[in-house]
């Protein structure tokens, strides 16, 4: 390769490692906006509404954090899909703890072959909840937030072109394995795009609606036959020309490991649904970390040919490492955002960022292999149920992890617990 290609690659390729750098100084500096508004104290009746499966790590205190919420008027609605799923006894246990200071109940859901198990919990709380609410909390049960996460979620809710207002999830690594530390700086990712009202979408790990839009955008058809429930949501908010506010201080905490494994599993699926939802954001990505990708391979193919033969093109080629380095400057950027939005953190990823920034150097080449994935699939496996996406509006359930019978749901107001 001539010293001309050689130069106009490495020069694309500085352009495009700091193309990250602005996008964190952006997002850095939304944060900083967002964080300086001061909402009136919020009013309305808020139904929290948790859908489980299964027992998540930190399960127990993941429910304790939920019920020690300090909004003044709120009901902690959980959701399961069987009587018999191994969250039931723990979710029982903190009701039964809880009895006399909040309100909470335990709901069957049943099983439907014909969307996401996790949207059926949520239209079965939908259900059980009816007039009994204002505003609707959706929220994952593996997150723990602390005491005023519901207050400043609901708090934009008052503007007038808020549509919704939602949270993010940060994986914070028990211990830095390679799996564990991949998926947390993969899925940072979307941070510095998530405090853009123009291009951002709801997180399912937090997101709050009221109810008389949740109504307006039809989302209980929405949702019939769909697989995600928060694409799916800001796609219909969109539709009503509202915006899906981002509330920094209200992204939460997920404390558990991954392995290599279930990290790519994680990351391909989350692909997947993008392509099928977002396929603009999913067609950015996929663009941006392949173009990165070639960068770093083409940049050290070149430094091996200059150390074994020598010559100045492959010693120019091999600047677009460059890369490298820009990466680790961005990974510590972000974080310095991280650590401002989530400071009890702080000192574990002060001590985790050299990890941190190995890992961003290997997430290029993990979402590569997610986008070559999602090429060719528009299958993923959630929760141990394998599902197809045929569009965004139809989603079938594989009848080999799923039994076509169904389970009827149990809806009632009865008691506290509900069985």
């Amino acid at each position: 390769m001539n010293l001309t290609t050689a130069g106009i690659l490495v020069a694309l390729a500085v352009v495009f490692g700091l193309i990250p750098l602005f996008l964190t100084g952006r997002f850095r500096k939304q944060v900083k906006n967002l964080g300086n508004v001061l909402y009136p104290r919020p009013r309305g009746r808020v139904a929290l509404i948790l859908p489980c499966k299964g027992i998540d790590p930190g399960f127990r205190d993941n429910l304790r954090a939920f019920f020690d919420q300090d909004y003044p008027s709120f009901e902690l609605v959980f959701s399961v899909a069987t009587a018999d799923d191994p969250a039931c006894p723990e979710i029982d246990a903190a009701i039964e703890e809880n009895a006399g200071r909040v309100k909470a109940y335990r709901i069957v859901a049943g099983i439907e072959n014909v969307r996401a198990q996790k949207i059926t919990n949520l239209l079965r709380a939908m259900e059980f909840v009816g007039k009994s609410a204002d505003i609707l909390v959706f929220a994952d049960s593996d997150l723990r937030p602390d005491p005023g996460f519901v207050r400043r979620l609901v708090g934009p809710l008052v503007l007038p072109k808020a549509g919704a207002t939602t949270g993010y999830q940060w994986y914070a690594p028990p211990s830095p394995t390679l799996g564990s530390m991949l998926r947390s700086i993969w899925n940072a990712g979307a941070l510095t795009f998530i405090a853009d009202s123009r291009r951002n979408f709801c997180s399912g790990a937090a997101t709050a609606i009221r109810k008389s839009v949740f109504e307006r955008a039809h989302m209980a058809e929405a949702w019939d036959r769909t697989l995600s429930d928060d694409l799916t949501l800001t796609l219909e908010v969109r539709a009503l020309g509202l915006e899906t506010m981002f509330v920094p201080s209200c992204v939460g905490v997920t404390h558990e490991s991954s392995t290599l494994a279930q990290t790519v599993e994680y990351t391909n699926r989350q692909s997947v649904i993008s392509r099928v939802y977002m396929p603009s954001l999913w067609w950015s990505a996929a663009i941006g970390h392949s173009l990165g990708c070639f960068f770093m391979i083409y940049g050290l193919v070149n430094l091996l040919l200059w150390l074994t033969v020598g010559g100045t093109a492959a010693l120019i080629g091999a600047a677009c490492l460059a890369m490298v380095p820009l990466q680790w400057v961005n990974a510590l950027w972000l974080l310095g955002a991280v650590r401002e939005m989530l400071p009890q953190l702080s000192d574990s990823l002060a001590r985790l960022k050299w990890h941190y920034m190995f890992a961003a150097s290997l997430a290029p080449f993990l979402s590569l292999i997610n986008t070559i994935n999602s090429l060719f699939t528009n299958k993923i496996t959630w929760r141990g149920i394998r599902y197809e996406m045929r569009s965004p509006w139809e989603t079938v359930i594989l009848p080999s992890t799923r039994s076509t019978a169904k389970e009827t749901p149990i809806l009632t107001k009865d008691s506290v617990q509900i069985k």
